[in-house]
């Protein structure tokens, strides 16, 4: 067989599924969008998002790409002992 460019993608069995979870509700958390003032709860990682879609990726997929932004971010604060500063959005397209 070659590859012609069509593979489905297998997800991992090796991992904690426990903090698979935890981590993918945060992430989901973090693009949520508020009902009452229509912004989103994290404009930083909902502007993320939105470009992790706009490059073509699947919605599970820029999921993907926000966990391991936290998991990233929160290694970083663990090994440096520091807190998490939420970095400013100077006039973004976030509506």
């Amino acid at each position: 067989m070659g590859s012609g460019g069509k593979e489905t993608i297998q997800k991992s069995k090796k991992g904690n599924r426990e903090l698979y979870t935890i981590f993918y509700n945060l992430a989901v958390q973090q693009i949520h969008i508020c009902k009452g003032s229509k912004t989103p709860r994290n404009p930083v990682f909902y502007e993320y998002y939105q470009k992790k879609l706009a490059e073509g990726k699947t919605k599970q997929q820029a999921l993907i790409c926000i966990m391991r932004r936290l998991v990233n971010i929160i290694y970083g604060m663990m090994e440096n002992k520091t807190a998490y500063i939420m970095p400013d959005i100077p006039n973004s397209k976030v509506s």
